[in-house]
């Protein structure tokens, strides 16, 4: 019984979640992965290794909140740049996008439609299902440190 009541909720929330996506988006991530995400069980890391001191850094450009209670309406643009720390060099081969608290691999759907600058990403026209998302952006250096930075933002 208990299931079949999770079942039916989750059936009203995906018809209440229908999104219409504007001509030319890039819808970065379904309302199935979303409500999966939603889902699952915190992820605890065991053993957390601290940041890397010497790693490049990421800078979220646009949009230009960040955090769980920060709202951005669809279409968005998205821009984030990576600073290198002197002497070392990006590797954008080692970009990844994870989503959520599953971590889905979303990278190769975020770089199709990414324009790559010297620097960063650029993304012009983004859309995602209504709610909270986070998305952990992670770059290596030439040098093999590694950078990572969670972007949190609530979509209306």
């Amino acid at each position: 019984m208990q299931a079949m009541k999770q079942l039916m909720k989750s059936l009203v929330v995906v018809a209440l979640l229908g999104v219409f996506i504007p001509a030319g988006a890039i819808q970065l991530v379904t309302k199935e992965e979303m409500l999966r995400s939603l889902e699952a069980p915190p992820v605890v890391n065991a053993a957390a290794t601290p940041a890397d001191p010497l790693a490049p850094q990421i800078v979220l450009v646009d949009p230009e909140v960040n955090g769980a209670d920060k709202v951005v309406r669809n279409p968005f643009k998205m821009e984030v740049i990576f600073k290198p720390q002197e002497g070392a060099a990006l590797d954008f081969k080692s970009f990844q996008a994870l989503y959520g608290s599953l971590k889905m691999d979303i990278t190769e759907r975020l770089l199709k439609e990414a324009v790559k600058t010297p620097n960063g990403l650029r993304l012009a026209n983004v859309s995602v299902p209504s709610g909270k998302h986070r998305i952990l952006l992670r770059i290596k250096d030439n040098q093999n440190r590694l950078a990572e930075k969670e972007i949190q933002f609530r979509v209306d």
